[in-house]
C-alpha cells in the first residue's frame, strides 16, 4: 500500500518529514531505549538529515545504517558514508553511531554475510526507520534495473540483510557500479518506510513503476509499491 504526502515545495516537505522521523525514533527509544535508522545517499535526502542533526533526541541511542553504498573509500566524495557523516553525524545527532557497510574486502560479494550480521546484531533489528530514493531508471537503494545481483536482491525469501550488486553503467550509476545494498526482504520487515521523490521527472517514473505490470527487474522500486502487504509512505514536491 502506498501512502502519498505530496507537497507545494521542498521547504515544506522537509518540514514535514523531520517531524515524522523525529518521532518515529522517539517512540522506538521510548519503547525499546534504542532505535536504529537506516539511510540513502544522494543529495536529495541531504536536507532532511541537515534538520534531524538539530534535533534534540537522545541520539546516543540511535543507531545509524546505510540503505545501500557503492564500494568505494569512505572518505571519497563518491561515499554514501561520507555524506551521511557529513550531513546528519553533527550538532545534536554527533553521538549517533554509525555501522557502515564499506569494509576492507576486496569487493562487495566477500562482507555481504559479515556486513548483514553486523546490522543484525549491532542496530535494532528490524528497522525502525527507513529513508528511501529513487532514480529516473526505478532504482531503489541499489537495486538497478538488470543488475547483476537483483535477482537475489529482489527475492523476498533471502534471508540476508544485505546483497552484493554490479550495475551497469549508465548517467544514473556514475563510474562506480560496484555497491552493497539492503535486499527487499530486509526492506519489507522495516518498521517504517519511507521513499522521498522531487521532481515532475521522478514522479512519472514513480507513477508508472506504481501501475506498469511489466517485470521488476525493468524498475525495481515497482517491487515495493506494489506490495500489498507492505506500507511505504512517499514524500513528493516539484
Amino acid at each position: 500500500m502506498v501512502e502519498e504526502h505530496f507537497f507545494e515545495n521542498h521547504a515544506q516537505l522537509f518540514q514535514a518529514l523531520a517531524s515524522r522521523c523525529e518521532m518515529q525514533l522517539m517512540r522506538a527509544i521510548s519503547q525499546r531505549g534504542n532505535a536504529s535508522f537506516f539511510v540513502s545517499g544522494g543529495s536529495t535526502p541531504a536536507p532532511l538529515y541537515e534538520a534531524l542533526s538539530n534535533s534534540e533526541l537522545d541520539w546516543s541511542s540511535v543507531g545509524v545504517g546505510l540503505v545501500d553504498d557503492r564500494w568505494v573509500d569512505p572518505d571519497m566524495k563518491a561515499s554514501n558514508e561520507r555524506l551521511v557523516r557529513e550531513s546528519l553525524l553533527r550538532n545534536q545527532a554527533i553521538s549517533a553511531t554509525l555501522y557502515p557497510m564499506k569494509q576492507p574486502d576486496v569487493c562487495a560479494k566477500t562482507a555481504v554475510d559479515r556486513v548483514s550480521a553486523l546490522y543484525q546484531s549491532k542496530l535494532s533489528w528490524p528497522a525502525d526507520l527507513v529513508i528511501l530514493g529513487m532514480g529516473p531508471d526505478g532504482h531503489t537503494a541499489s537495486l538497478f534495473p538488470r543488475a547483476e545481483g537483483l535477482e537475489q536482491g529482489l527475492a523476498i525469501d533471502n534471508p540476508n540483510v544485505c546483497c552484493a550488486i554490479q550495475a551497469t553503467k549508465s548517467e544514473v550509476t556514475g563510474d562506480y557500479t560496484e555497491r552493497m545494498s539492503l535486499t527487499l526482504s530486509a526492506l519489507r520487515q522495516s518498521h517504517e518506510l519511507i521513499l522521498i521523490i522531487t521532481g515532475a521527472e521522478k514522479l512519472a517514473v514513480y507513477n508508472a513503476a506504481k501501475e506498469d505490470k511489466s517485470n521488476v527487474a525493468d524498475c525495481p522500486v515497482s517491487a515495493l509499491l506494489r506490495d500489498e502487504d507492505l506500507t511505504v509512505s512517499v514524500y513528493w514536491a516539484p
